[in-house]
């Protein structure tokens, strides 16, 4: 089960949680890290697949776009009282199991998106207000995915275990190449090294 979960709306955070999940993915391995549109296989039960990896996660990476607040009032069409639906709306249902299961939730605001105030945020979701968050903004990328890795490692210490090296797949040619031929692998070996 993926120890990362990266939970974000479509119609604006996409593109920074695929970027993100790219970069955490090459830094922890791509099975620690959930992101709906890569993780949940073709024909799955898509609700059921969503809600087993919240359960599993031990961090939630919450991706705020500047419209995400607005997403909420037309998404659910909440009443005056600041209750949305929460069977409509992933986000919130989302966020509401990671919360709900105590997992730890970082709100990642993403460039020019002010500090979310709680009374901006609807009934569910409050308390995000009072939680720190970090910044991801395209004008440094570099910067913030290094400091956002190395936040969740402090968050939760068990991502940072070693996980086993994947060989690089020029070697893995080589390998795949001298055990057709025969040869033992002696110089695609030591050619493989070099490179």
């Amino acid at each position: 089960m993926a120890h990362i979960f990266i939970n974000y709306r479509r119609e604006g955070g996409a593109y920074a949680a695929a970027l993100l999940d790219e970069l955490l993915s090459r830094r922890f391995g791509e099975a620690r890290v959930f992101r709906a549109a890569k993780s949940i296989t073709a024909g799955s039960d898509y609700e059921k697949s969503l809600l087993e990896a919240v359960r599993g996660c031990g961090v939630m990476l919450v991706i705020v776009d500047d419209g995400w607040l607005g997403r909420f009032d037309s998404d659910n069409g909440d009443s005056d009282n600041g209750e949305s639906s929460p069977s409509s709306d992933w986000v919130l249902r989302e966020i509401e199991g990671a919360l709900r299961y105590e997992r730890t939730v970082i709100p990642v605001l993403l460039s020019g998106v002010d500090r979310l105030r709680e009374d901006d945020l609807p009934n569910p979701l409050k308390g995000l207000a009072v939680l720190q968050y970090l910044r991801f903004d395209y004008r440094n990328v570099r910067q913030d995915s290094v400091y956002l890795a190395e936040q969740l490692v402090r968050a939760y210490p068990v991502i940072a275990e070693r996980r086993a090296p994947r060989p690089r797949r020029f070697v893995r040619f080589w390998r795949a190449l001298s055990g057709v031929t025969g040869t033992g692998g002696g110089s695609a070996d030591a050619h493989a090294r070099d490179r």
